[in-house]
């Protein structure tokens, strides 16, 4: 079947989502863009996009991992995104302020590893290092791509992956900023 169901109380419950309210606002300021666009308002086209409403996904955190310890053991996925995306080179799609941001992330984790000594193994294959440390009680594996030049393919739908990347760069940036203070970390 190529249809999708959802409960009543679930769509009631998206309602009251502020970043839907967010969402709107972008695709109705999108709109008025591209309308002043069309009709050469350059300057005034610009002037809106760079006025568009900022979203923060702090919330999203703060519900989906109600403890630190939550937050951890969903850590994963986030590391291994976030260290791919260390690697990638910018491009049209990928921003170099994200790119930086990621390896900005990847530094910081690293460091607190490093500083706690918290690194129980290394393996290195074909596809990269891997990498387990042991924070909190937490066993934590994650895949580091070799410091080689990655191209991207084209069959991959980079949407979606930037789409887990800005939700794993704030959930990473929560972390590194628990882990270090807990540490006394600067």
């Amino acid at each position: 079947t190529d249809k999708t169901y959802y409960y009543t109380k679930d769509i009631l419950y998206l309602q009251h989502e502020p970043l839907l309210a967010k969402f709107r606002d972008m695709s109705a300021l999108l709109k008025k863009v591209a309308r002043r666009a069309g009709r050469d308002e350059k300057p005034d086209a610009v002037r809106l996009y760079d006025e568009r409403p900022r979203y923060r996904l702090d919330h999203l955190i703060r519900e989906r991992y109600p403890t630190f310890p939550d937050a951890l053991r969903d850590l994963d996925d986030a590391l291994c995104l976030v260290h791919l995306f260390a690697c990638v080179p910018s491009a049209k799609t990928i921003l170099p302020e994200r790119v930086a941001n990621c390896v900005r992330l990847c530094k910081e984790f690293q460091a607190y590893v490093a500083h706690t000594h918290s690194l129980t193994k290394v393996f290195a294959s074909i596809k990269g290092i891997y990498y387990q440390a042991d924070v909190f009680g937490v066993p934590l594996i994650w895949l580091s791509p070799h410091q080689h030049r990655q191209d991207v393919p084209e069959d991959v739908d980079l949407r979606v992956l930037l789409t887990f990347l800005e939700f794993y760069e704030v959930l990473l940036q929560f972390v590194n900023f628990k882990l270090f203070s807990m540490a006394r970390l600067r």
